[in-house]
């Protein structure tokens, strides 16, 4: 094992450690990230970072106690007239690049190189101002429903919340705009309707070891929408403490879950946003 993919497995064993101490704690997935208000973003460019880099970074804001989301390579803050304090420990982030090969004439993937970076958080430069992400949207609770219209998915009311990929619809309660965080609910469903297979085409099965996985997903992806959103994070519906017991139970078996569900999840919530996005420029 390369010195890099050990690095991406510790980080993944510590990720887990965390989500899996929150909900032993009785803590819903939501509670267990509830401080965070805005996604971790590169102060060079900008932009969030993206896959299990979301919430690893998330974990370092919550156990160092930083107070923003900005983070940048010593270099990047360097160019930006910033200083990293001398001592500070930077934290390594993982980057997935596509490496191709030509068959038959046509490039195809061959494989994914894996590379690490250590970047620093906002809060141990010195130097310089805040810097805002460029591509924080600012959108209303309705912003969510851009998405549905533009993709065709019919919404309608009944007693649950579900979302049927045979007839590609979103069931909601009624009442799911409740202040008990009900847009939440809602982006759990949007993120499993990107699951059908003419948009991101991932396995949508009842099988219990898949249908788990893409729960995990949905629940991190409505978290990233959310986030983005500016939209409330709490937990519509109550979760048992046996409903949080299995699920600890699920990720001390399947360690690397959560990160790779971050990586489904934050394609996602991007593909959502996109959507939006090119619904707002059109109206």
């Amino acid at each position: 094992m390369s010195k890099t993919n050990e690095v991406l497995k510790a980080m993944q064993q510590e990720l887990t450690e965390y989500v899996v101490s929150q909900l032993e704690a009785g803590l819903t997935w939501r509670k267990s990230w509830s401080n965070m208000n805005s996604m971790p973003f590169s102060a060079s460019t900008g932009q969030t970072y993206k896959g299990g880099n979301i919430a690893w970074l998330w974990l370092q804001e919550i156990k160092k106690g930083y107070s923003t989301s900005q983070w940048g390579t010593y270099n990047a803050w360097k160019e930006l007239n910033g200083q990293v304090r001398k001592g500070e420990k930077a934290t390594k982030i993982i980057f997935f690049k596509p490496v191709f090969k030509m068959e038959d004439g046509e490039k195809v993937f061959a494989y994914s190189a894996i590379k690490s970076f250590s970047v620093f958080n906002r809060d141990q430069v010195d130097g310089l101002a805040p810097i805002e992400s460029s591509d924080k949207a600012k959108c209303d609770d309705g912003e969510l429903f851009k998405y549905t219209t533009a993709e065709n998915i019919q919404i309608v009311n009944s007693g649950r919340a579900a979302y049927n990929p045979m007839l590609d619809r979103i069931i909601l309660p009624a009442a799911f705009t409740d202040e008990a965080g009900g847009w939440s609910t809602v982006a759990h469903e949007i993120i499993h309707s990107t699951g059908h297979e003419t948009r991101l085409n991932r396995t949508l099965s009842q099988e219990k070891h898949e249908y788990s996985y893409e729960e995990l997903i949905a629940e991190l992806g409505a978290l990233f929408l959310c986030t983005q959103l500016g939209l409330a994070t709490d937990d519509s519906k109550e979760q048992s403490a046996a409903y949080c017991a299995s699920w600890a139970k699920v990720l001390k078996s399947n360690p690397d879950w959560v990160w790779k569900a971050s990586a489904e999840a934050s394609k996602a919530a991007e593909y959502v946003m996109e959507k939006i996005k090119a619904a707002t420029v059109a109206a």
